[in-house]
């Protein structure tokens, strides 16, 4: 290590002795500009601006040591976030039966969802303008106070709220771990961390069902929650002892003053109205209900001021010159198509377990392993190689092509596929994904300046998180819609025995039936599972398309480290 400091100083004094003898010239030879020097000017006024970059950006005053123990603390942050997402669906049933209210149970998954969405994209310019340090330990205590009020909770709207409070300080802790990551290790190492980081979301995002069935089933529903207690007190203490990175601290008025009050407000708004609708539509309401067509109206209008709005604001909460870059735009339209697939695979992927495989619900989580395994291995392997292999397009174009190939291979999957089939297919799928999360990221970090990267970061996350949102729901409402086609093409006698089994309030109830009926119903929920992969498939494909369009970004130069982190 002491020797890469030293190269890099060495480095840095040439540069900089290169850049004075550059500035020396220019003066001396003002006058060249009428004789046609204009392109030296132009470099030697780059190479002066690269010199004052690194001049004015320090380097983070944290040893190797402190680095690592703030980063198990950093993982720790995002193991909470991803997994409460998914813990509770295993453990949602008990608890309406418990409360006795099956009509609220819903809005247990959705009121954390809607608040990690809607506040997600505000973290970034708020870690800009209050610290990383202030952002995430809000965010982290937040989470913990609304964990802390879900396991207490005395009635079914206690455990809402308090979910909504969860999903506050949670959309913090993946994006601001992110940023810090950025600020910490030096270029070289950070697609390592990064690659750490996305393989912790993703294993953390299919051990929450289990963990939530293990609760449900050994000890109570509760701890789904209070869980999060003791691991992020790991996560506080990591952050108050060893994040310690240069930051220009202003005061709280002044802090205030910064804060895009109406752009902040038309975001939370704006990304409620989306995703009310996208929720409720082909449940509560039906997709052409008024209802969900006015949400999604009001959504649009309030995008539309939203733009107009951060055009004219002095600190924008999302800068339009961020859609204005299109490699950028193009990144986020990789990230959210990627959502899309990556949810809708991991939502129904266990449904096929359960039905047509006959496993119970816990089990069937432990039949995406090799999904996890898959985006573990990829993510490390590409934080590797990202040294080697300087362009970040060919990770993301091998990723989007193997995601691809992945879920249309799931199209194959029926009742007589075999385990090598499920794990081969469900690898794919994860390795393409594993190589596209923390790439996209670098990518769009590299495409924009300095000042926006921490923005950017937040960014990534959000258009992944909606996009799982949104694949979800239509995955849902293709699969009712086709699942209710096939059953309509069963006889009288078969539909009379399915309604006594009451398949459609208990999936697993499908194992139960006789066994000529039992065939038939197996049968058209697989078709119906492969018209969800055949659809899932073109999102895919369309990812990768989008991906030819990222043009060839330079990679990070070490000084463009995000700061104002403390």
């Amino acid at each position: 290590m002491a020797s890469s400091i030293s190269s890099q100083s060495t480095q840095l004094d040439n540069i900089q002795m290169k850049a004075t003898k550059a500035g020396s010239i220019h003066s001396h030879h003002s006058t060249k500009k009428e004789l046609g020097a204009e392109s030296s000017q132009q470099k030697a006024e780059t190479d002066s601006l690269d010199i004052e970059r690194q001049e004015h950006t320090p380097a983070p005053a944290i040893s190797h040591r402190a680095a690592i123990l703030l980063f198990v603390g950093l993982a720790m942050a995002t193991f909470l976030a991803s997994l409460d997402g998914t813990i509770i669906a295993t453990a949602l049933p008990k608890i309406a039966s418990d409360f006795k209210a099956q009509s609220q149970m819903s809005w247990v998954a959705t009121a954390y969802l809607l608040t990690y969405n809607a506040f997600q994209p505000l973290y970034g310019k708020f870690s800009d303008i209050f610290g990383r340090k202030i952002m995430i330990l809000f965010a982290c205590v937040t989470f913990m106070i609304g964990s802390a009020g879900a396991g207490g909770a005395k009635t079914m709207t206690m455990l809402i709220v308090f979910r909504a409070i969860q999903g506050l300080g949670g959309s913090g802790l993946l994006s601001i771990v992110l940023i810090i990551i950025s600020d910490i290790f030096p270029l070289e190492d950070r697609p390592k961390y990064q690659s750490i980081i996305w393989s912790v979301f993703g294993i953390s995002s299919v051990v929450g069902p289990l963990l939530g069935g293990v609760f449900v089933q050994q000890t109570t529903w509760r701890w789904c929650f209070l869980i999060n207690l003791p691991l992020g007190v790991v996560t506080i203490a990591s952050v108050l002892l060893f994040l310690h990175l240069p930051f220009e601290r202003q005061e709280l008025k002044k802090q205030l003053a910064r804060i895009d009050y109406l752009g902040t407000g038309l975001i939370i708004i704006a990304v409620i109205c989306l995703l009310l609708p996208i929720t409720w539509g082909g449940t509560t309401y039906a997709w052409n209900s008024p209802v969900i067509i006015s949400l999604f109206c009001v959504s649009a209008v309030l995008i539309g001021l939203l733009m107009w709005v951060e055009s004219k604001a002095v600190e924008a909460i999302i800068p339009p010159k961020l859609f204005l870059n299109k490699t950028v735009t193009v990144l986020f339209a990789v990230n959210f198509l990627t959502g899309m697939g990556f949810l809708g695979v991991i939502f129904y992927a266990p449904i096929y377990f359960q039905v047509v495989k006959g496993v119970g619900a816990t089990a069937s989580g432990l039949h995406l392993l090799p999904m996890v395994l898959g985006l573990v291995l990829s993510s490390i392997a590409s934080g590797a190689m990202m040294a080697k292999i300087r362009d970040y397009r060919i990770f993301i174009w091998i990723g989007t092509t193997m995601m691809s190939i992945g879920v249309g291979l799931c199209m194959l999957l029926d009742a007589e596929s075999n385990m090598g089939r499920q794990i081969g297919f469900l690898l794919i799928v994860g390795m393409g994904i594993g190589l596209i999360l923390q790439t996209c990221m670098l990518a769009a970090q590299a495409a924009v300046e300095k000042e926006d990267m921490a923005v950017v970061t937040a960014l990534c996350g959000f258009f992944n998180s909606i996009g799982g949102g949104v694949g979800i729901a239509m995955c849902s409402a293709l699969f009712n819609n086709h699942l209710a086609a096939n059953f309509g093409k069963l006889s009288t006698d078969v539909l009379v025995v399915i309604m006594e089994y009451n398949i459609a309030e208990s999936i697993t109830a499908v194992q139960e039936l006789p066994g000529p009926v039992k065939e038939l119903v197996i049968g058209a929920y697989v078709d119906t599972f492969q018209f969800i992969f055949k659809c899932i498939t073109p999102i895919a494909c369309a990812a990768f398309l989008m991906s030819l369009f990222i043009r060839k970004l330079r990679v990070l130069d070490p000084s463009e480290v995000i700061m104002g982190a403390a």
